[in-house]
């Protein structure tokens, strides 16, 4: 056990940028990566026992500089998805300006992963890209100590002369992810929801995706393949939880048959009973139909799929598996099984206003009760993103404007519409599913009186919202 003097810690989500649309009131998720860095942070196995404190943007009032002020934070770390990087960099500069002593401060997370060039900036210490885990225990650990650390793998640092070093470090190995204590889930857990699930704890079972889409920013996670967890200690740790629903947050939980399938035989044997929600893909779900049986048994109850689009041109043109069939197969799959769907769709710049409305004509068909209208977006590190670099040597865009990049703002005019007649496609097909009666009968079933009262008026609000900002913030 160790008996070094650790640092006082402060690990921080930052709350949702400003300018875009906060979707946290349908979905609050368990800050799932605090917990694992508090869970190796306080384990003397790891090294110095340090006081760890968490901070979630979603649920926390007031700043995470006074917050660090108060606790006498000697380290910051955050972690941050693409919206969040400028505030992270100026909540570091404003750290760095106004605390005495400043703290060191570290940065990782899906982006730094993928693009850690972009959180290189003077008031950083080091950005945490490869086995971020392992990375920061021995990293404050040396920090602790007093000792140098800038050698250390998977993680970029500037120099003396400020020049930045990214250096090459193993992959996070699955087998070998701790299991997470839950602070905050213990302390909040009436917060933390994924629709009408509530509460509802998160579970990771696999790094990455297999998938081959250009537009999907998590195919270049985990060094652009898949690493699963072993399934048994999925299972345990679902098994071990107080919390009666669970989030399954893999980027893709339906991966291949077999897999599932053991996960469906373990969860029998344990006897666990949870309400499950997951991400899935429509082609597993079309072909797969005795399995997705499997997982309604064990405690399924709604998937989250994005089918994007419904043309197989369109489908083909992003490297989707799935093709059109595919996705009508999944709803009626879904329905037969009483899987409640919450379905993912986007809408190209180079739409006519007869692609929308044959996009609004298959959703009113389909009967689709839940879903969500994104815009397809050149994210800075897809397959996407590199195919336009090579035809246009386009740089990557700069960190202060990363906020633009929450999926509904154009970054290219419209080829054949306004910026607004766009605009007002994309809220038409958002507030589309909800006129239809069923869709309130549903809204009853899943939520109840009260919920379904304020799951409309929330969904109300962020229509409003959605124009709003989009029209402040364009």
């Amino acid at each position: 056990m160790s008996a070094e003097p650790g640092l006082r810690v402060m690990a921080v989500r930052p709350a949702p940028a400003v300018q875009t649309i906060r979707m946290d009131r349908a979905m609050c998720c368990e800050p799932l990566e605090l917990e694992y860095l508090y869970t190796v942070l306080t384990d003397p196995q790891r090294g110095p026992t340090h006081t760890v404190a968490l901070w979630d943007g979603l649920i926390e009032r007031g700043s995470p500089l006074s917050t660090a002020r108060r606790l006498g934070a000697e380290v910051v770390l955050f972690t941050a998805h693409i919206t969040n990087i400028p505030a992270v960099l100026t909540m570091a500069r404003a750290m760095k300006r106004d605390l005495r002593p400043p703290p060191k401060i570290f940065v990782g997370g899906v982006h730094a992963e993928v693009l850690p060039e972009h959180l290189f900036d003077p008031a950083i210490d080091g950005v945490l890209f490869a086995d971020a885990l392992n990375g920061i225990a021995r990293l404050l650990q040396r920090v602790a100590r007093g000792e140098p650390f800038q050698d250390l793998p998977g993680c970029a640092f500037p120099g003396v002369d400020g020049a930045w070093r990214k250096n090459p470090g193993p992959l996070l190995e699955p087998a070998a992810l701790p299991t997470p204590k839950r602070p905050m889930m213990a302390d909040h857990g009436d917060r933390y929801k994924t629709m009408y699930f509530q509460p509802c704890a998160s579970v990771k079972t696999a790094f990455g995706c297999p998938g081959p889409c250009t537009f999907c920013f998590c195919a270049r996670m985990h060094g652009g393949g898949y690493g699963p967890r072993p399934i048994p200690a999925v299972v345990d740790e679902i098994a071990a939880l107080d919390a009666p629903c669970v989030f399954i947050v893999d980027d893709n939980f339906l991966t291949t048959p077999e897999r599932v399938a053991e996960f469906c035989a373990a969860m029998r044997e344990r006897g666990v009973s949870k309400r499950l929600i997951a991400y899935g893909t429509a082609d597993f779900v079309a072909r797969h139909p005795e399995r997705m049986a499997e997982l309604r048994d064990v405690g399924l109850e709604a998937l989250i799929v994005g089918f994007e689009f419904v043309t197989d041109t369109e489908l083909e043109a992003v490297r989707k598996r799935a093709r059109a069939d595919d996705n009508t197969a999944a709803i009626a799959c879904c329905k037969a099984l009483d899987i409640e769907l919450f379905s993912l769709f986007m809408a190209n710049p180079a739409w006519r206003h007869g692609d929308f409305a044959r996009m609004a004509w298959w959703i009113v068909r389909q009967g689709l009760c839940f879903a969500t209208f994104s815009t397809l977006t050149v994210l800075p590190g897809t397959t996407l993103a590199r195919q336009q670099a090579a035809a246009q040597d386009a740089p990557l865009p700069p960190a202060e404007d990363l906020w633009r990049y929450d999926l509904l703002r154009l970054h290219q005019q419209p080829s054949h519409m306004s910026t607004a007649s766009f605009y007002l496609w994309l809220f038409l097909l958002y507030m589309l599913p909800g006129l239809r009666l069923r869709t309130g009968f549903t809204i009853l079933r899943r939520y109840g009186l009260w919920g379904g009262v304020r799951f409309v008026v929330e969904s109300a609000w962020t229509g409003i919202e959605f124009l709003g900002k989009l029209w402040r913030w364009r």
